[in-house]
């Protein structure tokens, strides 16, 4: 709530603190008592403001060149001080207590030394201090005390911190044990900040109404309804942080719902109610969770007992569920079945099918109550959380929504724009972005690793007539694991009782008909070996055919060689393929010319130090070699959903056999 002009916003705090129920009496309201006196206008809990002179034989006695900053010089004008008034803050503000932090003549037993070593020498001055941010550098020792008591909070201005208008940073310091001054622009918005603490204070008391709860309520309606309808979302956030602030109802669960979608879910606070209620229960308690949270016994205790007895079985079961990615977000009506559609496209890697389903059923979607914005539980589920990008929360947010959002809305699906597109799919992706992470420009996309061959390698097959679960059948050892992302695969591989490294590959589906299993250069736990192939490509061609690919990119001092390995097989016969490595290129069977290795990677010139390390893979090469493989079989590895998107995982059997005597290990 900024205001800009000092007495209306006094006036309205008089008036609001006057009729609230811990409005007391003073026989001495100098004595910084709380009763406010009568203005003109009504209860009054300043004083008559200082006239200019006063004001100014203030900056004389602080010294030579002071000149105070306006916000607190006007408010003098205004008030020569200001009573206690359902804050902790005693009287503050007056011209004869206002003095330098120390002044021996200002109120006594004041520990310099010790505020000042509150404050961490060399700490950030930007923006308000977060809780344990130290104070800057030689606050206490230059700082203008405004507050007139010994043993209770105090209010500073610096003038070691001047903005382009003027003023001094104020800072609030509740003389917490370790605790750090809380900084604010001006003094003004200090007291902005003090006028929202005593709302804040009086949230849950029966009876606390004046002209601000009531202003503010409306905001927040108004806000609710703009939101739902796509309208100014920026300024509907903003509307619910000053009310929460203030301690109004709904605020709280309404900015926490727009701050999840709006960071793609990486901002999740926890919002307890009662869990019968499906605000709370189906969507507010998953999303509580944070994304990869493995809790151990006492924190998972801890995040129980913050529901009701009765709750907190169920919000145990909720977290364990998130936390195995075993959680199925639902909802009802033609959205709950989008949802469920839109689940099982992103399964299998068709995560742009997916979001093109919750984007376009998202208009009928309908809230569970008033404190309902829009479907947040989403973010925690497995499949469909990494979907909503912070754009696309954006987007959800930007569509009208719920019967009174499309009811209000001045044009029907009006979202943001270019982030859906009709038809949109994750099977145009290709190949060829694997290559990308070759680059030395890359800049990492989670996917690199550093160090030997091994962490920049991969490996895929796909087959075509057979299920993503039947391949993975052919392929790996044991049921399907739960969907993981790349970050989650490293903990698949490390197993339960952890020792020696699983071999863990991830499952999809794309194109006509076709399923892969994939597995990353990061989580790749074997070299290549071309001499020690086994025939898994082959099986999985069985009653169909199949494209099997390991590359490894190599070529330093301690490195293997570069290899780019391709196969085909249909009905379990292999019937061509080639492999690079180093500088020596293996084919056999009848080569499709775009295929051909020869042209795909062009021969390497042999280097005049005989003792000179292969070179490595030519991303070039690479690149154009897996765009040749997408054309040729309308194959493509889904880069969203291997990227940043979950996929179900399998332990996979070993790609090479057993070393026989003599052959590399």
């Amino acid at each position: 709530m900024k205001t800009y002009n000092w007495r209306p916003f006094l006036e309205r705090w008089s008036a609001d603190w006057a009729g609230s129920p811990g409005a007391r009496a003073e026989s001495d309201p100098g004595l910084g008592g709380a009763s406010a006196a009568e203005g003109p206008r009504g209860p009054w809990l300043g004083f008559a403001g200082a006239d200019p002179g006063r004001i100014d034989a203030l900056e004389e006695r602080l010294g030579p060149d002071v000149v105070l900053p306006p916000t607190f010089r006007s408010f003098l004008a205004v008030t020569d001080g200001w009573r206690p008034a359902g804050t902790d803050v005693p009287l503050l503000g007056t011209t004869e207590g206002t003095r330098w932090y120390g002044d021996p003549r200002g109120p006594q037993g004041v520990d310099e030394a010790g505020r000042e070593g509150a404050g961490r020498e060399g700490a950030s001055a930007e923006g308000a201090s977060a809780e344990g941010e130290a104070a800057p550098a030689g606050l206490w020792g230059r700082a203008l005390r405004l507050s007139g008591a010994v043993d209770g909070p105090e209010v500073l201005l610096d003038p070691g911190e001047v903005n382009a208008d003027g003023e001094w940073a104020a800072y609030l310091h509740r003389g917490r044990p370790g605790g750090s001054p809380e900084r604010y622009e001006s003094f003004m918005e200090l007291m902005q900040a003090l006028f929202r603490s005593f709302h804040h204070g009086y949230r849950d008391t029966p009876g606390f109404e004046n002209d601000t709860t009531r202003e503010l309520d409306a905001e927040v309606e108004a806000a609710r309804l703009a939101c739902l309808r796509g309208e100014a979302v920026d300024g509907s956030l903003k509307v619910f942080a000053d009310a929460e602030e203030c301690g109004r109802p709904r605020a709280r669960e309404l900015r926490v719902q727009m701050e999840a979608l709006l960071s793609g879910g990486r901002t999740r606070e926890r919002v307890v109610g009662p869990l019968d209620d499906p605000l709370y229960g189906a969507e507010l308690l998953p999303l509580a969770v944070a994304p990869g949270a493995v809790p151990s016994e006492g924190t998972a205790e801890e995040f129980r007992r913050g529901y009701a007895a009765g709750d907190r079985e169920r919000a145990g079961e909720v977290l364990r569920a998130v936390v195995d990615r075993t959680f199925r977000y639902e909802a009802s009506g033609p959205f709950g079945d989008a949802v469920d559609r839109a689940r099982e496209q992103a399964r299998w890697g068709d995560t742009e099918a997916a979001w093109h389903l919750l984007a376009t059923a998202v208009t009928d979607w309908e809230p569970y109550g008033d404190e309902h914005l829009a479907p947040v539980g989403l973010l925690a589920d497995p499949l469909l959380g990494p979907v909503i990008t912070a754009e696309r929360g954006r987007y959800l947010l930007e569509t009208p929504r719920g019967a009174q959002g499309r009811a209000g809305a001045a044009g029907a699906g009006a979202g943001a724009g270019d982030v859906v597109e009709d038809g949109a799919t994750s099977w145009d992706d290709g190949l060829a972005w694997l290559a990308d992470d070759a680059s030395p420009d890359s800049g990492g996309s989670g996917l690199s690793g550093a160090g030997d061959g091994r962490d920049r390698a991969y490996r895929f097959v796909f087959a075509r007539g057979v299920t993503p679960e039947a391949l993975a059948g052919v392929v790996g050892q044991g049921p399907l694991l739960p969907p993981a992302g790349e970050d989650e695969v490293a903990a698949a591989r490390s197993g339960p009782e952890g020792g020696e490294l699983r071999r863990v590959a991830r499952v999809g589906r794309c194109g006509d008909g076709w399923s892969f299993v994939h597995e990353s250069r990061a989580h790749l736990s074997e070299a290549f070996v071309p001499e020690r192939l086994t025939g898994l490509g082959e099986s999985a061609s069985v009653g169909g055919e199949s494209v099997t690919v390991w590359c490894e990119r190599g070529g330093g001092p301690s490195e293997p060689p570069s290899a780019f390995h391709l196969s085909y097989a249909e009905d379990g016969e292999r019937v061509y393929g080639f492999t690079v490595r180093g500088e020596e290129i293996e084919e056999w069977g009848e080569l499709p010319d775009p295929l051909d290795p020869e042209e795909l990677f062009p021969e390497y010139e042999e280097e005049d130090d005989p003792e000179a390390v292969a070179p490595g893979l030519d991303p070039d090469d690479e690149y154009e070699a897996l765009d040749a493989l997408s054309e040729e079989f309308g194959i493509c590895l889904p880069e969203f959903a291997i990227r940043h998107g979950r996929l179900p995982t399998v332990l996979t059997r070993s790609w090479l056999r057993p070393a026989e005597q003599g052959e590399p290990s």
